[in-house]
């Protein structure tokens, strides 16, 4: 499995160049001995012959290489969190990019992606099985851990010393889970 969180606020966590990189280096290594797979292996001597060892991947050689990696492993999880956080211009090409990995590897491979769902990421996979949730989804899930945090900050006296009459108990529980919407 890899994973990537892309933020806004930080260009290394919106470029697909960057995203696509540091997929590739959590799976470029052979999970029992630590040691660089051959794919990577390949990419680095052939760079060396041509004299660019310091230079950084294409987006197409970044395609390429998740691609060979993937085909070691019998099954890849890709998980991006907050993939609308990648500007929509540049967005497209990393979707693009993720399509073509998925269409050309040998062996299974999925995404699993959390973002609001925009048009330009529906379109870029239309033809991939989705599981939509919405916040309305896991309301009682999360009204259930206010309940339980909130009765262990009380009883660990972290929440107004530990006295917290029952009325405001009920007001603080009722604005948590009324805020909580939409997590």
């Amino acid at each position: 499995m890899t994973y990537f969180y892309c933020n806004r606020a930080e260009e290394n966590r919106r470029k697909p160049q960057s995203i696509l990189n540091t997929l590739i280096q959590q799976l470029a290594q052979a999970e029992s001995e630590g040691k660089l797979l051959k794919p990577v292996i390949d990419i680095y001597e052939a760079r060396e012959k041509a004299g660019q060892e310091a230079s950084r991947l294409t987006l197409n050689e970044s395609q390429e290489l998740l691609v060979q990696l993937m085909d070691i492993y019998p099954q890849t999880t890709i998980c991006i969190d907050a993939l609308d956080e990648v500007e929509n211009g540049i967005r497209v090409q990393l979707l693009k990019s993720l399509k073509h990995v998925v269409g050309r590897s040998k062996n299974l491979v999925k995404i699993f992606a959390t973002t609001r769902m925009d048009t330009d990421i529906l379109l870029q996979f239309e033809m991939f099985p989705m599981i939509e949730l919405q916040p309305d989804d896991n309301v009682s899930d999360i009204n259930q851990f206010v309940e339980s945090e909130l009765e262990k900050a009380i009883e660990e006296k972290q929440l107004l010393h530990g006295v917290v009459p029952s009325e405001l108990k009920v007001e603080i529980y009722n604005a948590l889970c009324e805020r909580s919407k939409g997590m």
